[in-house]
């Protein structure tokens, strides 16, 4: 499943000309592509680290990607099974890292990287079995133009990693929806869900339906559905969380969240 390296999330974004027949204008007699045009304009103005006002902690990852990663290589990942229901790489660009190490927009690529170095460091540290991280991929929806947006589908995902939980797991779960983080951490046999959003907005339909669908499900595979009634909606409990003063910064918030009391 490919994730949407200019998007916070993994949202498709259609190819603006689809469709539309090529703006060409003449230049003498020669041609050009206006889209040809502002590619390459964009190549000629590269990025550049600002070594002087770079964190000390991120300068190593500034040097690799300056001496290492201008002629389009890319940094490989491998993200396990445990994380995204099978195994697969994610690839970081040299834009990936510059937007990271500058807190620009980030990239869901590099909140999945960071969920691969949690998931180790629980195992260093003898948490594994009380943590786990799941993919925004799999339960944030594609297309947010639609009322449910593949929520069945993106339900049975996450029902898919609560089949088998055991007591006092937890399991987090960022989701992007219209361009904006925010974090889940689910804890199935309290039926609770404690939700992080850096904006503190109230609308979170996409969020609460999904949650209540696939918790509904679990209830009723576990037995837990018989104890409790199965129709009672799951609780979300709105956790405080430092307020983001831009527009960009949610996926950093989130980072530090998914972080909390490891």
């Amino acid at each position: 499943m490919s994730m949407n390296k200019a998007s916070r999330g993994p949202s498709h974004v259609p190819d603006p000309a689809a469709g539309n027949k090529k703006r060409q204008k003449k230049a003498g007699n020669k041609t050009i592509d206006s889209r040809t045009e502002v590619q390459q304009g964009a190549q000629e103005q590269k990025l550049v680290f600002d070594f002087n006002n770079i964190n000390r902690a991120m300068r190593p990852l500034a040097y690799y990607a300056h001496s290492s990663m201008h002629q389009g290589n890319q940094i490989e990942v491998p993200i396990p099974y445990t994380i995204m229901g099978f195994d697969m790489p994610v690839f970081l660009s040299f834009e990936d890292i510059y937007e990271f190490i500058n807190l620009q927009e980030i990239s869901a690529n590099c909140i999945l990287v960071y969920m691969r170095y949690l998931e180790e460091l629980c195992r260093i540290n003898g948490q594994a079995e009380k943590f786990v991280f799941v993919s925004p991929s799999l339960i944030s929806p594609v297309r947010t133009d639609t009322e449910d947006a593949g929520r069945r589908e993106r339900a049975d995902n996450l029902l898919s990693f609560l089949r088998d939980a055991p007591k006092e797991r937890l399991y987090l779960v960022p989701h992007n929806k219209g361009r904006h983080w925010v974090l889940g951490v689910i804890d199935p046999w309290e039926d609770l869900v404690l939700y992080f959003d850096p904006l503190r907005e109230k609308k979170r339909d996409d969020f609460t339906e999904l949650m209540n669908m696939a918790l509904t499900d679990w209830k009723i595979m576990t037995g837990e559905g018989i104890r409790r009634r199965r129709d009672c909606k799951t609780k979300i409990s709105n956790r405080p969380c430092p307020l983001q003063e831009g527009s960009v910064e949610c996926g950093y918030f989130i980072l530090g969240e998914n972080g909390l009391d490891m």
